[in-house]
């Protein structure tokens, strides 16, 4: 078994019969000394990823060929994490037009398919922003943004996403559309605020 961290051949550290989780955790710990987090494993070239990954990693390393790990920076992991939330929610804002119209013209088996797109993408910016502030290791309790604490402003989306849903579940496509016109943005608009926020925090000579 070759173990590869960043390209470099590495000393796995574990001995030839531990479990690849024994590998992570040897690596996991040398990168955290240098600031650094694993963002990708792959094994003889195949991602470890998805539903098998708990597998896999409970397979010895000795039988791997080779095991590939990538590192980062946590605040480059953030910067992407918060870039991409920002792409989805301008993705997100021109879905919500098309939705609204679909929704008018009587065409809801096309709309909610691609409103739940949007509430998938809506889950995905909130967690993205939840994991910065978890790897800045910002206290939400100390944090306040234009008079609000910051657990009260993330709460704000989803408590907007319960109300989509209750409302996609009662089948009311009229107000489904005046949600998603007159109320929704609002929740947009905090997480925009959130996004700014955090990256505000990024240190600045990681930028």
């Amino acid at each position: 078994m070759e173990l590869y961290v960043d390209d470099c051949r590495t000393d796995p550290g574990v001995g030839p019969s531990a479990p690849l989780s024994d590998v992570v955790d040897a690596v996991k710990e040398r990168s955290v000394e240098r600031r650094r987090l694993i963002v990708s494993i792959a094994c003889d070239g195949m991602d470890v990823t998805g539903q098998g990954f708990a597998d896999k990693l409970a397979q010895p390393a000795e039988g791997f060929g080779r095991i590939d790990m990538h590192t980062a920076e946590p605040e480059a992991l953030v910067q992407e994490a918060l870039a991409t939330a920002g792409r989805l929610l301008d993705a997100s804002e021109q879905a919500i037009a098309q939705v609204v119209e679909m929704l008018a013209q009587g065409k809801a088996g096309v709309a909610l398919p691609r409103l739940a797109e949007c509430c998938q993408a809506w889950l995905q910016v909130h967690e993205g922003i939840c994991n910065a502030i978890a790897v800045l290791d910002i206290d939400p309790e100390g944090l306040e943004l234009d008079g609000r604490a910051l657990p009260e402003l993330m709460a704000e989306p989803l408590e907007r996403l319960q109300q989509l849903k209750e409302t996609v579940e009662a089948q009311d496509h009229v107000l489904l559309g005046d949600i998603l016109t007159y109320e929704f943005p609002g929740a947009i608009s905090s997480w925009r605020t959130l996004i700014d926020a955090v990256a505000a925090r990024v240190p600045a000579a990681t930028k």
